[in-house]
């Protein structure tokens, strides 16, 4: 069964979307019943995580304005990278998605260090919302069928 890339690229996001949802859970069934008060100390290592996942919202949107500028390059009349639109649509989109996955990581890992499951709902919804607004509407998907004559 071969798929076209848009459905390859919503298969992708819902299973970007699945694993942020997973990464909620995770903590509860990790360390839920072994909540306790004796957590260590790492008020500067969470802070520093933090900090971290911040970064990493703000490079997604980063991300995918550098990539979407060769996704558009290639789309320019007269440019030969026009059937390599895709390829370039499907990188970019990896790798904002890539970025934007990795608050969820760091919510995951600071419920981890504190022990404590509720640190991690945040992030999970901060990479929801994310996810949502690099979703695929928010790529020059039409653009990319019309130069190349459709989906490839």
């Amino acid at each position: 069964m071969d798929l076209s890339p848009i459905k390859r690229l919503r298969i992708m996001w819902l299973a970007y979307l699945a694993a942020a949802l997973i990464y909620a859970v995770l903590p509860w069934f990790a360390i839920a019943e072994h909540l306790d008060s004796a957590a260590a100390d790492t008020p500067p290592l969470v802070s520093g995580l933090r900090f971290g996942a911040i970064g990493a919202a703000v490079a997604s949107f980063l991300v995918r304005r550098q990539m979407m500028g060769g996704v558009l390059a290639a789309l320019q009349p007269g440019a030969a990278a026009a059937p390599d639109a895709w390829t370039r649509l499907t990188s970019g989109c990896i790798l904002t998605w890539s970025v934007t996955e990795a608050v969820a990581i760091v919510g995951l890992f600071i419920a981890f260090v504190t022990r404590n499951p509720y640190e991690v709902v945040p992030y999970v919804g901060a990479t929801v919302f994310l996810l949502y607004m690099h979703r695929l509407a928010m790529w020059p998907v039409a653009e990319i069928e019309r130069a190349t004559g459709g989906a490839a």
